[in-house]
Order: C-alpha cells, then sequence, then structure tokens
C-alpha cells in the first residue's frame, strides 16, 4: 500500500499541562507547582505530594533523569506538549493524521484520596484539554480524566466528557485507588457509563512510589520500577477485569492497554486461560476463557520498537494491535517515530502494517476519516470513472479473441 494512502493514529501521545490549566480548581485543592534547589519539581494538592520529578525534562523527547545537571523545568518542556499548532507540526513531520492525547501531570491524581479534590482537578484538566484539541478537532482528540475516587462523579464526568467535550476515550491507571482495583463492583456505574457512551476505557500506567504500584516495596531502582510497574500492573488488570467478571457483564466495553509494551499479552493470555482450567471454580462470572474476552474487547499498545510484534501478532491478532508515540515524554522517539514503526514492520503483510499503524486505533476510538485520506478519495474517485470506461474498452476489444481460442 502507498504510505501516502495509510492512516497513521498515535493511540498514545501526551499533553503537557501549564500551570493555568489548573486556575479554576478552587483553593485549596488548586494544584502548587514549586521547584527545590535540585531541579525536582513538587506537584501538591492541599498538602498531598502527588508527583516530584524534574518536569521539563519528563516531557522532552531525550531527557535524561540521571543527569540533574541537565534538569529542565516545566516551562521549558518541549513545546508540542502544551502548544497545539507546535504539536501539529510536529505530528505533519511524522507523518501522523491524528493521535489520541493522554496527560502528563494528571496521571498522578490517582494519589488523591479526597474526591473534593478530584473531582474539580479532572473538570479542569479536560476542559484545558478540550481547549487544546479544538485547535483541530479532526486531528486531536482526548482521552477523559476521571476521578474515580467518587464513583458517581466519575459517571457524571465520563458523560460531560464524551458529549459535550467530544472525547473519544477515558483513561484509569491500573493501580488501586482509595483501595480500590478497577474490579471493585463500585465502578460497575462507571463501565455501564462507557458502554452507553461508546467510549473506550485506556488503562495507563504511571512510574511513581507515590501511587501503590507493584514493586514499590522492593528495593529501589528506577529501571526496575519502570519496567516493572508498566507491564506489571497492567497484566494484573487485565486479570482482574476478566477474572472478576467486569468484561462479561459488559460485552460492549472496550479496553485498550497502553505503555506496557505488548509481548506479555500471548504468554499472559495462555497463562489465564491455563489456570481458569484449574481455578475457574473461582470465578463464577466467568463465561468465556480469558482469551476470548481479550479477543472479543481488548486492545494492547506496542512499543514502536518491539521486536516480537511480527512473531506475536497471529496469537493476539492483528486487528488488536495499536501503536503510541508516548511523545513528547522523555523517553518518547522523536522525531522518527512512524518510520521506526515501519521498519519493525517489515515483513507482515500490507494489511496488518495498514491495520497496526492506524485502522486499528482508528476502530477503537472511533475516529472520523482524517481530512486528507476524504480528499484523496474524493480524487479517486473523480478519477474512476475513466478508469472503468479504459478497462471495459480494453475487455471488449479482448473478448472476441478469447472466445475464438476457447
Amino acid at each position: 500500500m502507498n504510505a501516502a494512502a495509510e492512516l497513521v493514529v498515535d493511540a498514545d501521545g501526551h499533553v503537557v499541562e501549564p500551570r493555568h490549566a489548573w486556575a479554576t480548581v478552587p483553593e485549596p485543592y488548586r494544584p502548587v507547582i514549586t521547584r527545590d534547589a535540585h531541579g525536582y519539581e513538587h506537584v501538591v494538592v492541599d498538602g498531598t505530594e502527588i508527583l516530584a520529578v524534574p518536569l521539563g525534562t519528563l516531557a522532552t523527547p531525550g531527557g535524561r533523569f540521571s543527569d540533574p545537571e541537565s534538569f529542565l523545568a516545566l516551562e521549558d518542556a518541549h513545546r508540542g506538549g502544551s502548544d497545539p499548532r507546535a504539536r501539529l507540526s510536529d505530528m505533519d513531520l511524522e507523518g501522523i493524521d491524528q493521535a489520541v492525547l493522554f496527560p502528563s501531570i494528571g496521571l498522578y491524581f490517582w494519589a488523591l484520596d479526597d474526591p473534593a479534590a478530584a473531582v474539580p482537578i479532572a473538570r479542569a484538566y479536560n476542559d484545558w484539554l478540550a481547549s487544546y484539541c479544538a485547535a483541530d478537532p479532526g486531528r486531536l482528540f482526548g482521552a477523559a480524566m476521571l476521578p474515580m475516587q467518587d464513583p458517581a462523579a466519575a459517571v457524571a464526568e465520563l458523560r460531560r466528557a464524551r458529549h459535550e467535550l467530544g472525547f473519544v476515550a477515558a483513561f484509569v491507571r491500573p493501580n488501586p485507588c482509595c483501595g480500590r482495583s478497577l474490579s471493585d463492583r463500585a465502578y460497575e456505574p462507571v463501565w455501564e457509563a462507557a458502554e452507553e457512551s461508546a467510549m473506550a476505557v485506556a488503562v495507563h500506567e504511571g512510574s511513581s512510589v507515590i501511587v501503590p504500584t507493584l514493586g514499590s516495596d522492593r528495593p529501589f531502582n528506577p529501571m526496575v520500577l519502570h519496567a516493572v510497574s508498566h507491564t506489571f500492573e497492567e497484566m494484573l488488570a487485565c486479570a482482574q477485569l476478566i477474572a472478576f467478571g467486569v468484561l462479561e457483564r459488559h460485552p460492549a466495553l472496550r479496553v485498550v492497554f497502553l505503555e506496557s509494551s505488548g509481548g506479555w499479552v500471548p504468554f499472559w493470555l495462555e497463562r489465564l486461560d491455563e489456570q481458569a482450567e484449574s481455578f475457574g471454580d473461582f470465578c463464577p462470572d466467568l463465561r468465556l476463557a480469558p482469551s476470548e474476552y481479550f479477543a472479543r474487547q481488548c486492545w494492547i499498545s506496542y512499543e514502536i520498537e518491539e521486536q516480537t510484534l511480527g512473531a506475536l501478532a497471529p496469537f493476539i491478532g492483528e486487528g488488536r494491535i495499536v501503536w503510541g508515540s508516548d511523545y513528547p515524554h522523555h523517553d518518547a522517539t522523536f522525531p522518527g517515530a512512524v518510520d521506526t514503526l515501519r521498519r519493525t514492520m517489515d515483513g507482515l503483510a500490507p494489511r496488518t502494517r495498514a491495520q497496526i499503524l492506524g485502522a486499528n486505533a482508528a476502530g477503537l476510538y472511533g475516529l472520523p476519516r482524517p481530512q486528507r485520506l476524504v480528499e484523496r478519495v474524493e480524487r479517486d474517485e473523480r478519477v474512476e470513472p475513466v478508469e472503468r470506461v479504459e478497462r471495459v474498452e480494453r475487455v471488449e476489444r479482448v473478448e472476441p479473441v478469447e472466445r475464438v481460442e476457447r
């Protein structure tokens, strides 16, 4: 397939929330960001620290947390994270048609226990993100922050984000929130609202010892914690959503697991299927094999350089794989993400490549066809009648000869 005709969708990009994103949050719940003498910025809500990191370094491709001399402040972060026009230019450079956007700072409000703080923060973030996406609503799409500390408020915010702001997804962390896992029955109204609103639910981890994270109770090492938290937390969330019956009770719920790599899926589903044979009686809501629930309702985001993609795609299902740039975070590949992904997909069938590049994400999120491809189709349709006439004339000229030969 001609690359110019392929849809390219970034299923997991990030914004970088400026200080004024929280301007409408009432005191004392408005996030306060201060920078210490070592270059770390501390995000605090009503006395509770939710994040401590050099924010500009976090949100600049190539940033290194191991080099304090290079630490950047929030205001020095890569421009496209907070400026949509700059982002659109970077998307043009990469050849990305559309992007679904997740927060940077906003991933860590999961650490809050107080709904009185979480609800206005989520609302303020979603309003700011909507204004960001308004720069080009055909290319930029929001994933809503939900105040899961208050499930009823989360339902209201999901519906507002979908029907008033036009968002295509809502994100949740895989970690416990207020002591509740994603499989907790308290969240049933949230999943019902997502089904009714045709809103995809994105499970997205963040690496921090402030939010309860698998591995955080072991000897601390940033590399180990980051590797374990993103992948293992999402593996556990996948198992819980299946085993505790969330997907069984909500068959129209669409769930995507982001930024956790993709190679774990075949192993994990096989392992869960095998375990279900021995321990399935402890899961009374389980009506299908775990792998069948995943095939029916779940998607996975592969890393752009993940070399197992070609080998494992048949086990996952070519229609269930998306990719995310992680732009503009420190570990993102920019520029060159799409080119790297294309090299990773060398050897895959053209249809499979097209699915992973964009068609799968467009279906998952329910995205409209981008104007660039609409215009291309219209041009092709204007040319088509001429081509059809030429083909008919060729057939008519050849037909008598073929008939004689037969």
